[in-house]
Order: C-alpha cells, then structure tokens, then sequence
C-alpha cells in the first residue's frame, strides 16, 4: 500500500512528511572501510608518540607536576578543615559558657 507523502497535523495546522513515506537508504559499504583506515591511522600515531623518548619524557613530567598540585592543594584542605574545626570548637565552648 502506498503512504502518502505529506500528512495533514491537526495540532499545528500544517502538513508534514510522512515518515513511513520515506525511503529506506542502506549504509554505504565504504562507512566501515573509512572506520577501519581511521582507527589504523589512529592507533599508529599514538604508538609512535607513546613510543617516543621525548613524549614519554614530557608525560612523566606533566604528571608529576600534577600530582604535586594535588598533593598541595590536599594539604591546603586539610589546614582549612583543621581551621573550620577550631572554630567551631571555639563558638561550641563560647555557646556552653553562655547557658551555665
């Protein structure tokens, strides 16, 4: 049975494509030869950079300079959780002062 190509919406007052109307378009046969060359290239350049000197060299060193920001930046963390709970403990023994 054939379907008509556009049909009447009575929600907007317009007519629309039918989607059953449409015709089916297969997948290009190339699509999984380009994904197959892509991943190759893909996969070569980053053997070749991981496999470089100089690349495993800088890597090494971006990673040590962000763990030490992290390691610094959970240092700092904690002296501002300490200092919090001083302050508390302050405004705690300030309060029981104050009710007895």
């Amino acid at each position: 049975m054939n379907q008509p190509e556009y049909l009447y919406n009575p929600y907007t007052g317009m007519w629309q494509p039918n989607p059953a109307a449409m015709p089916v378009q297969a997948p290009a046969a190339a699509n999984g030869r380009n994904h197959l060359i892509t991943g190759l290239v893909a996969g070569a350049a980053i053997a070749y950079l991981l496999s470089n000197h100089n690349v495993q060299q800088g890597i090494s060193n971006t990673a040590t300079k962000a763990w030490g920001t992290v390691r610094g930046e959970m240092e700092e963390l904690k002296e501002r959780v300490a200092d919090l709970q001083a302050e508390v403990d302050y405004y705690r023994s300030q309060n029981k002062d104050d009710i007895a």
